[in-house]
Parts: structure tokens; C-alpha cells; sequence
């Protein structure tokens, strides 16, 4: 499977996700966009930018930034989308990460306990699991 054919699984598993836990969920018109899609989980509208996650030493793995065209500049998302959505290949779990908290770096999310034991400065994946929005009452 090529990028642009992951990319697009990615982004049809994560939407799906999304819709069965209960966000609406918009597509932007036309092109250009720095994210994929927009949710509505009734209190407001977050951009989300969908990301295929990589499993390894008991970490899921992405990138908080997208490369140039000549594939040698790192572009952040900060300003231009509000969450990564973050897909486990080896699960089909989505999790959901504030584009503020990571910036434009390698971004860890830490699936199971390090063998040293270690807790402090972890980025626990647990924190960020795709859960149904808050109903509000009408």
C-alpha cells in the first residue's frame, strides 16, 4: 500500500471512530487545507489532522508535522489544527491529542509501563483514548 492509500485508510478508520462515538463530523470544500476534517462534539468545532500511528517498544509513535515538498522542512500544525487523531494500526484505536501540547516534534504515546519502571514525563496513551463527547441538554 502506497502513502496516499494509508493515509486514506487512516483517515476512513479514524471518521468512523469519530461518527460511532458520537461527533459530527464536516469534510473542508476543496483543497489546501492543513487538516483532514472539522468535528462538532457539542460544545465546539475542532480541526483535526489524522495521523497513522507506529507500534514500537510498547509506544504508539507519530509525527506532529508534515515535511515540504522537497521533504527536508518540518511544518508544525500549531494555528492550523486544533488535534492530531491518531490511528493504532495493530488495534484500530483512536486517540485524540491537542496539536498545543506536542508542537512540531516526534510525539510518544506510551501504550505500556517502560521496563525501568519509570512514570514521570510519560505521555500515557490511556490519557488521550477516543471517548464520546459531552451531551449537552437542550
Amino acid at each position: 500500500m502506497n502513502t496516499r492509500e494509508k493515509g486514506n485508510l487512516t483517515e476512513a478508520k479514524i471518521m468512523t471512530a469519530l461518527v460511532e462515538a458520537g461527533y459530527l463530523v464536516s469534510l473542508p470544500f476543496g483543497e489546501g487545507h492543513k487538516y483532514d476534517f472539522i468535528i462538532d462534539d457539542g460544545q465546539g468545532l475542532h480541526r483535526v489532522q489524522c495521523k497513522t500511528g507506529r507500534v514500537k517498544g510498547g509506544s504508539l509513535m507519530f509525527n506532529g508535522y508534515s515535511f515540504s515538498g522537497n521533504g527536508k522542512v518540518r511544518h508544525g500544525y500549531r494555528g492550523l489544527a486544533d488535534l492530531f487523531a491518531i490511528l493504532n494500526p495493530q488495534t484500530s484505536q483512536v486517540y485524540l491529542v491537542p496539536v498545543e501540547e506536542v508542537g512540531c516534534t516526534d510525539v510518544c504515546l506510551r501504550l505500556e509501563p517502560t521496563l525501568s519502571g519509570q512514570s514521570k514525563e510519560i505521555r500515557w496513551a490511556a490519557a488521550y483514548i477516543l471517548k464520546s463527547p459531552v451531551k449537552i441538554a437542550v
